[in-house]
């Protein structure tokens, strides 16, 4: 019983690296502090299309944001 937790619990350790890559997929992470300019940034959809930052410059700034906290 001992070694079969042991073992589906090692599984699933190695499932979640693996899975997680163990990191951020070589993508450069850049902080940026409030009120300073958005760094471009490239989105690749699922039906193929590239979107940038720079397409919707001098578009209106619309901000959706969901909670799923109280109140």
């Amino acid at each position: 019983m001992r070694i079969g937790f042991l073992a589906a619990l090692l599984t699933t350790a190695l499932t979640l690296t693996v899975a997680c890559g163990g990191g951020n997929n070589g993508a450069e992470s850049t902080l940026v502090s409030e009120g300073s300019v958005a760094p471009h940034f490239t989105l690749h959809g699922a039906s193929g299309d590239v979107t940038t930052l720079s397409d919707y410059a001098g578009e209106k700034n619309v901000l959706l944001y969901f909670s799923m906290g109280y109140g």
